[in-house]
């Protein structure tokens, strides 16, 4: 796997042994990124289901002023530490291990706020559809954050209200979602 854009372009990063992570193809990759190009500079972002980081290491390259990676498997998290030193990107990164959903609660009561959400869970469980209702639910978004989520067709994911999301794209065997926050009705 390599980084496709940016100050990191070409730079090869580690990618997990095993079947627990799934790497990003790099036309979707690339894909996720086009959707992406003029709204990463500055951004803080939370790649949930980091596995590798592939998503947030390319986020990080393209501009992000910081990214937040989540991962509950521990040699997911250690491969991500490692493409984050190798990069010299651990000043603008931190790792966090354990279940998404629960880590999302402890992200709130830190005040963390992002820009961008990177949400690429296993297909077929209902872990995108839950981590965006908390999302939403626990203040984490800024006014018109950005998700940009990874399915399966039979899988898409659903948005609560204040969510505007565009039709799904497809890429081979997987589909980008991307959808803007308009922030809770008051």
């Amino acid at each position: 796997m390599r980084v496709i854009a940016g100050s990191a372009k070409g730079r090869e990063i580690l990618a997990p042994k095993g079947l627990n992570t799934r790497p990003t193809l790099a036309k979707v990759k690339e894909a996720m990124f086009g959707m992406l190009q003029f709204d990463l500079e500055g951004a803080n972002v939370l790649d949930l289901f980091a596995g590798s980081g592939g998503l947030g290491i390319e986020a990080i390259s393209r501009g992000a002023a910081h990214v937040t990676f989540c991962d509950a498997d521990r040699h997911a998290v250690s491969v991500v530490k490692a493409n984050l030193k190798k990069l010299a990107f651990e000043d603008r990164a931190s790792v966090v291990m354990g279940d998404a959903i629960s880590l999302l609660g402890a992200l709130a009561e830190r005040g963390e706020r992002f820009d961008i959400v990177l949400l690429d869970p296993p297909y077929e469980t209902d872990l995108q559809r839950r981590a965006i209702s908390i999302l939403a639910e626990k203040g984490l978004l800024n006014d018109g954050a950005i998700l940009v989520c990874e399915h399966s067709n039979s899988n898409p994911p659903v948005f609560p209200a204040g969510f505007d999301a565009r039709k799904a794209k497809k890429y081979g065997d997987s589909y980008l979602t991307y959808a803007t926050y308009e922030g809770a009705d008051e």
